[in-house]
């Protein structure tokens, strides 16, 4: 399909910083995509020139294969080849691993060592850091100010975790600015700012504006006395309007005590509804119109508390800092900060900004300050493509910004340039129109302003998409008020609307059942649910309906049985001790020991007596045993050998075992400390407490599933048919915060009478919670967005409602404020306006679920191969300089080898330059003591010129390769490559002790050969030299082969 003028105009265009706003299924993928393939087929720029940063891994893979798919359909010209050479290595990666790769280059600059560099950890390694050092936090800071601090907490009902958490969340927002210290500093004796007074007026006047509409509606049942009420409401919201709070104050006292009540029934008709929503807001008003005095006197108190709360959240940032250099580890915050310091020194800035000619940024709506800032550090003024709509912007937890993609929106200069694609692509022309008129109208409120602009506005893009059938949004639901009349047995409200809230998943079963006898394929249906949580339950429902099923459920991968079994088998084997452990796994088909067995050993057990002396004597424990002898191998080896071990793997899990425990394998392969059992123990218990990873997936990527999806990793992906589950828990997540922070308005405090006795809400607290509520609506609405706009054919929005009537008013501030979530908007949106795009389908009567279906043992004994078997030998290039001699065996550990070994890890791990302090504490922490002459030989490296340049150039330590060649498989590690604009440096580190040059040159000049062999396979046009650098003779020696 050819472009549309807009796309080619974004594909071609040069020479300007280009914004594309492109709506939801414009094309914007192809557009990013195409834009890139001409500018490396056409434009002739390298791809090493480019840097196309992605949202997820996902999305710059994909980039990566439609470029290499394009390349190879080319003719395989020098360049194409060099291209597809280059593919593998290209910046196309999300921004973080764009971050990762600066921090790498240059981690000596930071300085940190080349192992924190490119040790990432994991979620529970940093966890751990970040409380051991806010506990050291808590020790530090003066005593008198954190007893003041959990006093405050105590006395709002919480605890010193609250206080915790809360820091957490200060930290999290301020790690997304350039420069978190300075943000975090200037929250200090910071005076309430303008923008928080503001909000906390706008709090009062949306409550007023929801009474003056509730006001108009009622007219026609007492045109006196709402027209009475509504004349007095006006003039508080004309105080309010000028920012006069005392006045306000009166006028809204005047109002309360002067205006008659709101009844119940007038004229014989029951208002009970609209009299109980008019008195909670009524409600809300009293309940914080405090006297101004009070206000500000909670203003002064909280202003010491925030100090000690800040200074509290820096110590812990300082020493979270310390803990990850101690460990060396680096997370995810670092990449970016690292990145942007390195970004600011002017020599690398210069560096990268003359490295990419082209910077393309694909979801830009998701980015945040500290993202914004490191793309400009070394962006020139009309290179940067970035492709977006702030309508999909979702990651507010994220810190993402949407503000940002509007400021360049409405950037106005001569290298800026604005391109709209408002064509769908992808959905039938009546799910198209219906996306335009919902948000059109629920985008653009009175309360929220206007969010839906003409440009948001989407056509259709395909004459296909109208000629299709055409389906009407359908909101498929049950009643339960009107359900309970029909009904032989009695129920209350709360049993019916239990029944009603559980037989939803029913109603999507059946929905599903009927699509596919009319022979749509699972695969062609999708459902999404608002988070992780009701997926399981509605999962085991339709399988229960015999439905296929794929679910993202986000946790369940440490509690499978399997994993469980081979968890317990590593812990019991590391410390047999462990009761528990040994137990679990004695008792599993590893161990394959009878319970009786065990129990008659511990008869007499005494207390503190561990089981495993009872037993380990047994006949029994042979096999147990047998597999204590592989303890000490690679912890990736010693799993395999536990999952052969009984044939387990293969005879006693079923294939969703297998399926984990193929990811487990994974995971412990890619664990770099391979011989550290004790630490790789250590993160996955901590992992496996959290229970915060999902099961591995048992279906391959084209099996007939429907799959189950949250509306945040639906984004980027469409469906022929999408169901929604629209009912979600809209909590109270604010109020009931002693702390909130904000990224624009900063931080505030709940408040305390002046006895500490008594919560009352803060002035800065209602205008955060004011904002809040804001942001959150703004962001729900742009979430269900990203939900519609996933459909194809056909949308089906499933709920269940007490009164399907209760919705009959139009959609309003009143009814925003209510939080009534999707079906609410739905409802009072088009019962109040009905279209031919929204069609009601109301089920009268419950399904009956079937029982679930009780599961085959689907434990199947594997085929195994039984053809022929040919083989191929493997060596490494060190040992193909060695003669074919049988090698005498020293089972004492060589001085001289742990000496080279930390030789190797020295220069690898500190920074360059090398300094006498650093290299002595590596040593230390790894047993070994340096002596004079050591720290001689590892600081003449600093003076070697060949070296210097080598750092300042890309280069890599430990640097894996493996070339085959006349059926052998030569594998191995280069000490250290490096790679020049003119050709690549191969360099060996040597602590023989020898005469001179020559003897090194004859004992390792195959190895050096197989070293250059090896890296000539993969960049054939580059020059490579290959040197030695003896630490004994404190010289580097150049191999002239």
């Amino acid at each position: 399909m050819p472009f549309s003028k807009a796309q080619q105009q974004a594909i071609d265009l040069r020479n300007k910083n280009i914004l594309v706003s492109a709506s939801a299924g414009s094309g914007k993928t192809s557009v990013l995509v195409e834009r890139l393939c001409k500018l490396v087929l056409v434009d002739k720029i390298s791809i090493d020139r480019i840097l196309a940063m992605t949202f997820t891994e996902d999305a710059a893979n994909e980039m990566k294969d439609r470029l290499k798919k394009r390349l190879q359909a080319e003719t395989q010209t020098d360049y194409i080849q060099s291209q597809l050479a280059l593919l593998e290595t290209a910046s196309i990666c999300t921004i973080d691993g764009f971050c990762l790769s600066i921090v790498k280059n240059y981690y000596y600059k930071i300085p940190i060592s080349y192992k924190m560099s490119k040790s990432v950890a994991s979620s529970a390694q940093a966890n751990k850091a970040f409380l051991n050092a806010y506990n050291e936090a808590c020790n530090s800071i003066d005593t008198n100010d954190f007893v003041k601090l959990k006093l405050f907490f105590s006395s709002l009902g919480k605890t010193e975790d609250d206080i915790l958490s809360n820091i957490r969340d200060l930290i999290n927002v301020a790690m997304s600015k350039p420069d978190s210290n300075e943000w975090i500093r200037s929250l200090m004796n910071r005076p309430c700012s303008e923008d928080t007074f503001n909000w906390f007026f706008q709090y009062f006047i949306e409550q007023i504006e929801s009474m003056i509409e509730i006001c108009k509606n009622m007219k026609e049942a007492d045109e006196q006395l709402f027209s009475l009420k509504e004349e007095s409401l006006n003039t508080c919201l004309d105080f309010l309007y000028k920012k006069d709070y005392a006045f306000f104050k009166k006028q809204f006292e005047i109002y309360f005590n002067n205006t008659p009540g709101f009844k119940k029934t007038i004229n014989k008709v029951s208002y009970e509804k609209e009299q109980g929503e008019f008195k909670k807001i009524e409600g809300n008003i009293l309940n914080v119109l405090y006297e101004k005095e009070e206000y500000d006197q909670d203003l002064n108190n909280n202003i010491e508390r925030i100090n000690t709360f800040c200074t509290l959240s820096l110590l812990t940032m300082d020493i979270f800092a310390k803990k990850k250099k101690e460990m060396e580890i680096i997370d995810f915050t670092d990449m970016e900060h690292f990145a942007y310091k390195l970004l600011k020194q002017p020599m690398i800035q210069e560096e990268v900004r003359n490295k990419y000619q082209m910077i393309l940024v694909d979801e830009f709506q998701d980015t945040n300050e500290l993202q914004e800032n490191i793309i400009q550090c070394f962006a020139r003024k009309d290179n940067v493509f970035r492709v977006g709509d702030i309508k999909q912007s979702i990651y507010g937890f994220r810190q993402a910004r949407p503000e940002i993609m509007q400021g360049h929106m409405d950037k106005e200069d001569e290298n800026s340039c604005l391109i709209v694609l408002d064509e769908n692509y992808r959905s039938n022309q009546s799910i198209v129109e219906f996306n335009n008129e919902f948000y059109d109208h629920i985008m653009n409120t009175t309360l929220l302003g206007k969010n839906f602009r003409q440009d948001d506005i989407a056509k259709v893009g395909t004459a296909r998409q109208k000629d299709a059938e055409q389906h009407p949004v359908r909101f498929l639901y049950t009643e339960y008020l009107s359900w309970m009349e029909t009904q032989e047995e009695s129920f209350n409200k709360i049993q019916a609307k239990s029944l009603h809230k559980n037989n939803v998943y029913d109603l999507i079963a059946n929905d599903i059942l009927t699509k596919h006898e009319q022979g749509i394929p699972y695969s062609s249906i999708c459902i999404l649910t608002r988070t992780h949580s009701p997926q399981e339950e509605l999962k085991k429902v339709l399988e229960a309906y015999e439905i296929p099923v794929l679910a993202e459920i986000d946790h369940g991968f440490y509690t499978n049985h399997a994993i469980q079994i081979v968890l317990s088998t590593l812990i019991s084997l590391n410390d047999p001790n462990d009761d528990i452990a040994l137990m679990a796994s004695l008792c599993s088909p590893i161990g394959n020991v009878l319970y009786n067995d065990i129990a008659g050993c511990c008869i007499d057990k005494e207390k503190n007596t561990s089981l495993y002396s009872l037993v380990k004597d047994k006949p029994f424990m042979q096999s147990w045993q047998q597999l204590r002898q592989y303890k000490n191998e690679p912890i990736s080896d010693l799993i395999r050998h536990i999952y052969n071990h009984n044939d387990f793997y293969f005879n006693y899990t079923t294939n969703q075992d297998k399926t984990n425990l193929d990811q487990f394998l994974e995971m412990a392969s890619q664990f770099e400390a391979q011989n550290d059992l004790d630490l790789f123990l250590e993160q996955i218990i901590n992992d496996s407490n959290q229970d915060a990873v999902g099961e591995a997936y048992p279906y391959g990527k084209d099996a007939d599933v429907v799959k189950i999806k949250t509306m945040h990793h639906s984004k980027g992906l469409q469906f022929p048919i999408v169901y929604i589950l629209s009912s979600h828990t809209t909590k109270d997540k604010y109020s009931n915060n002693p702390v909130l922070v904000d990224p624009v308005l900063g931080i505030s405090l709940n408040a305390l009478d002046p006895s500490l006795k008594f919560k009352r809400t803060s002035l800065s607290h209602l205008a955060f919670v004011t904002k809040k509520n804001h942001d959150d609506l703004k962001e729900e609405m742009r979430v269900f967005y990203v939900a519609t706009t996933r459909a194809e054919k056909e949308l089906v929005i499933v709920d269940y409602v007490d009164d399907i009537n209760s919705y009959s008013s139009r959609l309003n501030t009143s009814s925003l404020l209510e939080k009534s979530s999707y079906t609410g908007w739905l409802l009072h949106t088009y019962l109040n306006k009905p279209s031919s795009l929204f069609k009601l389908d109301k089920k009268n009567q419950l399904y009956k679920r079937p029982l679930p279906l009780k599961k085959d043992d689907d434990i199947e004994t594997n085929q195994f191969y039984q053809g022929s078997i040919s083989s191929i030998s493997g060596q490494t290039a060190s040992a193909a300089k060695q003669s074919l001699e049988w090698p005498i065996m020293d089972l004492n550990k060589k001085i001289s080898t742990t000496r080279g070994t930390l030789f190797h890890e020295i220069v690898a791990n500190c920074a360059f330059p090398y300094q006498k302090e650093d290299c002595i504490n590596y040593a230390h922490k790894h047993n070994f003591t340096l002596q004079a002459t050591d720290i001689k030989q590892l600081l003449s490296l600093n003076e070697c010129h060949i070296y210097k340049e080598m750092m300042q150039n890309k280069h890599e330590f430990e640097c894996s390769y493996i070339i085959r060649e006349n059926e052998k498989i030569y594998h191995g590690f280069i000490d250290l490559i490096a790679w020049h604009p003119e050709h690549i440096s191969i360099l060996d580190f040597k602590t023989d002790t020898v005469q001179n040059e020559t003897e090194l040159i004859d004992k390792y000049h195959a190895q050096l050969d197989a070293y250059k062999k090896a890296i000539h396979t993969i960049e054939p046009d580059k020059k490579i030299k290959t040197y030695i650098y003896s630490f004994h003779l404190r010289k580097i020696i150049y191999l002239n082969q």
